[in-house]
């Protein structure tokens, strides 16, 4: 028989943040003051939250995780183990990120085009690293273990696994270790 998991609710946390009822928490999880949590987020075991952070409903966190402050999740993503997010980026709807990623300050990921076409999926894959201020546009996917550098755009598929892009647009500069 498979143990069922024990989830926390809202009234562990600070009094100054505003957390719906049906959110979950796993253990040892913190939450600052003045956060926005909304219906239907779960976060796991052993997870910070930040001041300030807006996790919209149906964000689901990983274990292991740091949520920096003024962090932002505008709903509908999968956030994966030992992930970090830095302060103030931005993760946008139908993105999911995998394991062992760090997303930089200020990183912004677009849901969608100019033209008002909406993303189906941004995929940021294992191990990949996010530089400062990068802009990582809709529908996008990012190879296992790519560092996209600081206030690049990647506006199509980075595809070469441990890979280095950088630049507006993104384009494939070197392999990482070389």
């Amino acid at each position: 028989m498979t143990e069922e998991k024990a989830w926390y609710h809202a009234y562990q946390f600070p009094q100054s943040s505003i957390i719906n009822q049906t959110a979950k928490f796993g253990n040892d999880t913190k939450v600052g003051h003045f956060c926005v949590i909304e219906e239907d987020v779960i976060v796991g075991d052993n997870v910070e939250i930040g001041n300030y952070v807006l996790l919209k409903k149906g964000t689901v966190i990983g274990d292991n995780c740091y949520i920096d402050s003024y962090a932002r999740s505008s709903g509908n993503n999968n956030i994966g183990n030992n992930v970090t997010i830095r302060f103030g980026a931005t993760i946008a709807r139908n993105v999911e990120i995998e394991d062992d990623v760090f997303i930089s300050p200020n990183v912004m990921t677009v849901y969608k085009k100019y033209t008002g076409e909406q993303s189906k999926k941004t995929l940021i894959k294992k191990g990949a690293f996010i530089g400062t201020a990068a802009v990582i546009g809709p529908n996008i996917t990012i190879e296992e273990g790519v560092v996209i550098g600081a206030q690049a755009f990647a506006s199509k598929d980075c595809t070469t696994k441990n890979g280095i892009y950088t630049g507006v647009p993104a384009t494939f500069k070197k392999m990482k270790n070389s």
